[in-house]
């Protein structure tokens, strides 16, 4: 038996839900105003704590990435060396980073949450995006096929 598009799309029909874009799962790392936080919960995603990584106060960059890696959890920081260190370190990091690299409080860091997300609704991951008051960069991870 031999089935066409046609008739596969037939079987399934439009009770199936596929979301391409479902909720990312968002660690908060670094110095930064509830605004954020906030601004990924109107884009329907999930926030998360450092505290609830369970690591000690001092973990290295490496510590966290390791960790969120293994929570399945992307990283949205202030911090420079957090968004770096699959860099220096050439350590595999199979999620997305998201640095927010800005100098204002909750309405800048609210407003580059929101075009972030404008300008891609879905990030892609293996990705570093940087955002800055004027622009998202984006470089792409070590260890990304």
């Amino acid at each position: 038996m031999t089935l066409s598009n046609t008739s596969i799309s037939s079987h399934i029909g439009s009770s199936v839900d596929c979301r391409y874009d479902l909720p990312m799962q968002w660690l908060l790392f670094g110095p930064m105003t509830p605004a954020v936080g906030e601004a990924l919960k109107r884009h329907k995603h999930h926030v998360h704590e450092t505290a609830e990584l369970e690591l000690s106060p001092d973990a290295l960059a490496s510590d966290i990435l390791k960790a969120a890696q293994k929570k399945q959890w992307d990283i949205l920081t202030t911090d420079v060396t957090l968004a770096e260190a699959p860099f220096a370190q050439k350590q595999p990091f199979s999620r997305t980073v998201v640095h927010l690299h800005l100098q204002g409080g909750d309405v800048e860091q609210d407003d580059a949450i929101d075009r972030l997300f404008e300008r891609y609704k879905r990030l892609s991951p293996r990705r570093l995006y940087t955002v800055t008051p004027t622009r998202v960069k984006i470089r792409q991870l070590p260890g990304a096929a």
